[in-house]
């Protein structure tokens, strides 16, 4: 945020005129539409809720799934409605009628809900530059929508007995086809409903295993029966009566390739077994009327022992033809038992598939029944042919205009104004590609700032003396007290090493690096030091000029006749300050400084007694090689950069040229700054000089009381800038 309050004030000019050209063409504009152009506005609202998607509209309930197929064609809704309104094929003819474009219809004509909870009430309002032409087409607009949905709800209605109508055959077949599919089951399975056939299927199959039972009980006494017939134990009852299988024998057992016995009592032949009754009763007489040793008694048991054969065997073929009837009425009972007990299982198939069958049937039903209800349905309600829209707000426009709102508009060209100054601001900062910074100056170049040197403007032919002396009280105080601070970090800088032979150079011309070494030069002798200024650019002197002396000979004098002295050129400008000419300009400057001359001429001046400090005006070091040449002979370089001069590519590459030739480059001073005004601007403020005055007194107390200049430095270097 500081840096770009920053660069709002290093550009105010073109900030200022940025936002007063675009803040005056904004309001301009804004007062010439609310004179020339205003926008009034009106509207009206309309209610597009449909009766289709009222649950209780048509009466009656049970509509059914053809019916509700039917209504959702028909179903509102609201954004595709909203595009609909807008579009020409509503639009155009309402612009045709008023003779209005329809660009300028659409542009101007907006349509939204009413709020999100009521979604079936709709705004229409129109911006217009004539209220009373705007209000005639907000009119006719209402007027086409309802004519409109009128149309669209009978075609709706219409489309929906079509789709009716369409789906009937299919209905009605669907039934059809579904009867006959019940009634071929019901045939094919011989039964109305599976549950009471699988009931009738249970008690049947429950009959045949009682009767199952009763036949193998009947077996057992059957198979005993012949076992005691196959051992001879036919016995009688004292009676002389026959015992059960006797009476089995007699009157249901048929002897094989005979009569029944009935057949044989009813046609009077008498059977063996009649036969054998007779003689046993007929022996049983003889044995009560004669011994059992009686011829009679003898003819008789003999008689009866040659049928009692006879008797048996027909009694047992009785037995087994019996047990071979009961062996197949068994046989018959298990295969019904069997088909019963598959028919059951089969049963819940049959069940299932007479459920689908009724169940698709009913559903059929239910549609077919549906379909005549929403038929009747649509068909009143296409009598009744209500509109489904309906204007609830009357048209009505406004007597004021509502565009342009001065208020908001100027606002508006405040604040735009505002942002175009600031970004033409920032876009001039960026294509603006020199230093405004000291800040800048040290992170570009790695290097410390020693100080700053403001910038002084200068009268053509009036030396910096002169210059100075028309400056306020406090502007000199100001260049005083910055340049005192320069001198005091630049002797603290070596505090170690007696630094007394400086040159300053630059990257190019136009620096301002001879107005600063001819200042601080004077700020050094008024601090009471003995100063000595060599103009050593031989190429472009200024020295002379700036310090008020003639231009003759020099050090390019001293270095091409070795038989003169520096003290033969060197003039005496004021107290403690003594200035040596560059002198006329030679044909090779650098070949005069590489010489062995120079070496002496440079040994000769750091000799001179009673300089404190001497300090040479180098020239520029980008392009050229003197400073170089020079440096190597003093005891360090101070590096100046023109804030607002000099390229941020130029300064870097001169840097690294001096530092890798050796030379030992002491920092960085920073001219041309317009201070003190702006040195808040470039972030030093109180600090720099709370900084340089606390160093100012540790120097002092360096001098005075001989404190270890190791320590004073590394005490300064500790102090926060």
């Amino acid at each position: 945020m500081g840096g770009l309050v920053r660069t709002v004030k290093r550009r105010q000019s073109v900030f200022l005129l940025t936002f007063a050209v675009v803040t005056g063409v904004l309001a301009i504009n804004t007062l010439r539409q609310r004179i020339f152009d205003p926008v009034y506005q009106g509207g009206f609202q309309m209610q597009i809720s449909n009766p289709f998607d009222n649950p209780g509209s048509g009466g009656g309930g049970g509509g059914g799934s053809v019916e509700s197929i039917a209504r959702s064609e028909i179903k509102t809704d609201v954004p595709s409605l909203i595009v609909l309104m807008r579009s020409p094929l509503l639009l155009g003819p309402v612009a045709q009628r008023q003779g209005v474009p329809l660009r300028a219809l659409e542009r101007n004509l907006s349509i939204n809900q009413e709020s999100a909870r009521v979604d079936n009430v709709l705004n229409v309002s129109l911006r217009w530059p004539d209220p009373a032409k705007g209000k005639v087409i907000l009119r006719q607009l209402a007027k086409d929508y309802t004519a409109f949905s009128m149309t669209q709800r009978q075609a709706a209605v219409n489309s929906g007995v079509r789709f009716l109508d369409e789906q009937a055959p299919a209905i009605e077949a669907r039934v059809q086809k579904l009867s006959q599919e019940m009634l071929k089951f019901r045939e094919r399975n011989n039964f109305v409903d599976p549950a009471t056939a699988a009931s009738q299927i249970l008690g049947a199959r429950e009959g045949l295993v009682n009767q199952a039972r009763a036949l193998q009980n009947e077996q057992v006494q059957l198979d005993s029966q012949l076992k005691s017939i196959q051992t001879g134990k036919l016995q009688f009852t004292p009676s002389g009566a026959p015992t059960a299988l006797e009476q089995l024998g007699r009157n249901s057992v048929l002897v094989p390739g005979r009569a029944s016995s009935g057949a044989e009592a009813a046609s009077g032949t008498p059977t063996p077994l009649d036969l054998l009754n007779q003689f046993e009763q007929e022996l049983a007489t003889a044995k009560g009327t004669f011994k059992e040793n009686s011829p009679i008694v003898q003819s008789l048991l003999a008689r009866r022992n040659q049928l009692l054969p006879v008797v048996q065997r027909q009694a047992a073929d009785a037995v087994k033809a019996r047990l071979l009837s009961n062996a197949a009425q068994q046989d018959e009972i298990n295969r019904q038992i069997l088909l019963l007990s598959e028919n059951f299982r089969n049963n819940p198939q049959k069940l299932s598939e007479f459920e689908n069958i009724n169940q698709r049937l009913s559903i059929a039903r239910e549609q077919y029944s549906s379909y005549i209800q929403a038929r009747e349905r649509y068909r009143l309600e296409m009598a009744r042919s209500i509109s489904p829209w309906e204007v609830i707000g009357p048209p009505d426009f406004g007597g004021s205009p509502v565009e342009p709102d001065i208020q908001s508009n100027l606002l508006r060209a405040i604040m735009i104004g505002l942002l175009a100054g600031l970004g033409a601001a920032i876009l001039r900062e960026r294509t603006d590609n020199v230093f405004h910074t000291p800040m800048e100056v040290e992170k570009e170049l790695q290097m410390p700032v020693l100080g700053l040197i403001p910038y002084l403007p200068l009268e053509p032919g009036v030396d910096i003396a002169t210059s100075i002396s028309k400056m306020s009280s406090s502007e000199r105080f100001a260049i005083k007290e910055s340049l005192r601070s320069l001198f005091t970090t630049f002797r603290l800088l070596r505090a170690d090493n007696n630094i007394r032979m400086v040159g300053i150079t630059s990257s190019t011309q136009g620096e301002g690096k001879s107005t600063a070494v001819s200042v601080f030069a004077r700020t050094l002798a008024d601090l009471g030091l003995k100063v000595l200024v060599v103009d050593s650019d031989m190429r472009l002197p200024m020295q002379a000029r700036y310090l008020g002396v003639e231009q003759g000979d020099g050090l390019s004098t001293l270095l091409s006749d070795s038989t003169r002295k520096p003290t033969d050129f060197i003039h005496s400008i004021v107290e403690n300050l003594d200035v040596l000419p560059a002198g006329p300009k030679p044909p090779d400057p650098a070949k005069l400084l590489n010489s062995s001359r120079c070496k002496e001429i440079m040994d000769e001046i750091r000799a001179l007694p009673g300089y404190d400090i001497i300090v040479l005006d180098a020239p520029p070091c980008l392009m050229l090689a003197d400073p170089i040449l020079l440096g190597e002979k003093l005891d360090g370089i101070l590096f100046l950069v023109g804030l607002g001069k000099v390229s941020r590519e130029l300064a870097p590459q001169a840097s690294r040229r001096i530092k890798a030739s050796g030379v030992d480059v002491l920092g960085v001073i920073c001219n041309q700054v317009n201070f003190p005004s702006r040195l808040n601007d470039y972030g030093y403020e109180y600090g720099y000089y709370y900084h340089y005055a606390y160093c100012i007194g540790l120097w002092i107390c360096q001098e005075r009381y001989r404190v270890n200049p190791r320590w004073v430095w590394q005490l300064c270097a500790a102090l926060p800038r």
